[in-house]
């Protein structure tokens, strides 16, 4: 025979585990962004080891949602100054394995951000749009990888939302929203890991 109230219990078990569930199910996507460092031949290497864009200061910034790796780069060449037509500049997705497997030896910070449900939806909108249509150009003196993360990362309500020119000074190079991300990584207590590169270059230092 079943003690009196056990209708209740049950009940307020079964509301605890849905919420539960819930709860972890908006925690359950997570948002890498994976900053590749500037490099250059180290000294008696120049034969083996190619120059890199950008050289020393130079570098790569992807997202990385789930399994997948999405970053913004330049196709057949770039423009110095941005413009409206003919395009250089691409968003491009990959496997997040291939992206890894690729750069195994590379050094890298990757910061691992958990999002909800709205953040995941948001960046998930902004991604696929700018996969079908690339939004600007690539120019040296314009939109890059690192302004293109900033872009993005605004758009699920990390940073506030910039215009191109302020997003293009402020972060003209990796290293510079590298800085900002390590302020946010700090402040909200993000997962931050490091890889170091292969001997044969010289990286780039923070």
């Amino acid at each position: 025979m079943l003690f009196p109230g056990w209708k209740n219990i049950v009940c307020l078990a079964v509301v605890i585990v849905f919420f539960g569930q819930m709860s972890l199910a908006q925690q359950f996507h997570v948002m890498k962004v994976f900053f590749l460092y500037g490099s250059k031949p180290a000294s008696g290497y120049e034969k083996m080891e190619s120059p890199s864009f950008g050289g020393i200061h130079g570098g790569h910034v992807s997202i990385s949602i789930d399994t997948l790796n999405v970053c913004f780069h330049h196709v057949n060449g770039y423009h110095i100054l941005p413009q409206s037509n003919h395009l250089k500049g691409t968003y491009e997705q990959m496997r997040l394995a291939d992206f890894l497997k690729d750069t195994s030896s590379y050094k890298y910070t990757v910061i691992e951000i958990p999002l909800d449900s709205i953040q995941h939806s948001r960046l998930e909108t902004t991604i696929s749009g700018y996969l079908r249509s690339t939004p600007y150009d690539y120019a040296f003196l314009g939109m890059r990888c690192a302004a293109a993360t900033y872009d993005m990362l605004s758009h699920a309500g990390f940073f506030k939302p910039r215009s191109r020119f302020w997003m293009m000074c402020s972060n003209f190079y990796p290293r510079l929203l590298r800085k900002k991300m390590f302020r946010l990584a700090k402040e909200k207590h993000y997962q931050v890991r490091f890889q170091n590169g292969r001997k044969t270059r010289v990286w780039e230092s923070d």
